[in-house]
């Protein structure tokens, strides 16, 4: 399912295992827990398929699979003590079942929920310029201007690497560390989401001198979501740049990885970037 529809999924799940619940417990009269569990195997029974042919992560999966087996399993614990006990009487003398607690239980799932929905939502979209200023403190001038793209200049980060290949990792760590190849520049104007932006990038050894004739291949990795990573093979221009307009499909946080070859030499580096929302 769609991220961006994620409150709305949710809403929808847990409106249903609500509604079949009341309609099993109080239409048709049935035990409590008999038919909580009905009414979860129901909803989940239509989620999970549908969710296995639009997967969107595991953490969007299980936050709708837990709120919906709540939706139905809260009423149904409440239900249940009350079919299992006489119903308590109040000072005037009135019928009283649901207890200040259960209550209590259920808006904090509504509150986590919609937390964790914002959560997941912020990981996938980014943040608009608005919620930034609001929340986020204000970047330091100095290195915060023009900044959309930036190279450490490390090998990248891969923690699916086997074990009997670490080695080969740690030997093309020094490898580069003596090389002492440098990766510098980036987007040349600033990146919006869906409209091609140039991102170019220059290569110097050493002695400062251009990396030239090599072969470029850039990926941008989006979190959380494997579906829209992209990669895109750079052309030289000139001596030691390489360019390529490149169109990304949502804004916010992306990962980059850049790899450059010539001859035997490998040089691997990871990054990360800011695409902005529409203009």
């Amino acid at each position: 399912m769609e991220n961006q529809s994620l409150l709305l999924t949710l809403g929808v799940g847990v409106f249903a295992s609500s509604a079949l619940f009341f309609i099993f417990h109080k239409g048709f009269g049935w035990a409590g827990r008999l038919a909580a569990l009905l009414s979860i195997l129901i909803v989940q029974s239509i989620y999970i398929p549908l969710a296995a042919m639009n997967w969107a992560g595991l953490d969007v999966f299980a936050i709708h699979f837990g709120f919906f087996t709540m939706a139905a399993a809260l009423p149904g614990i409440i239900a249940g003590n009350g079919d299992a006990q006489p119903a308590s009487v109040d000072a005037n003398g009135k019928k009283r079942r649901f207890h200040w607690v259960p209550l209590t239980i259920a808006g904090f799932f509504v509150i986590l929920a919609t937390v964790d929905a914002t959560i997941i939502t912020l990981a996938n979209k980014g943040a608009s310029a608005e919620f930034i200023r609001q929340f986020l403190p204000e970047p330091r001038r100095e290195s915060a201007v023009n900044v959309t793209s930036s190279f450490p200049g490390t090998v990248s980060n891969n923690f699916q690497k086997k074990y009997d290949q670490y080695n080969n990792y740690l030997s093309q760590l020094k490898t580069q560390t003596e090389r002492g190849w440098k990766i510098g520049e980036g987007w040349l104007t600033k990146p919006y989401v869906n409209q091609p932006s140039m991102f170019r990038i220059k290569v110097t050894d050493k002695a400062d001198q251009p990396v030239a004739g090599g072969k470029v291949q850039l990926s941008f990795l989006r979190p959380a979501n494997k579906a829209l990573d992209q990669q895109f093979q750079l052309q030289e221009t000139v001596p030691g740049y390489y360019e390529m307009p490149v169109s990304l499909a949502a804004p916010g946080l992306w990962n980059m990885v850049l790899t450059i070859s010539r001859g035997e030499e490998f040089h691997e580096v990871k990054g990360e970037t800011w695409i902005e929302a529409v203009k």
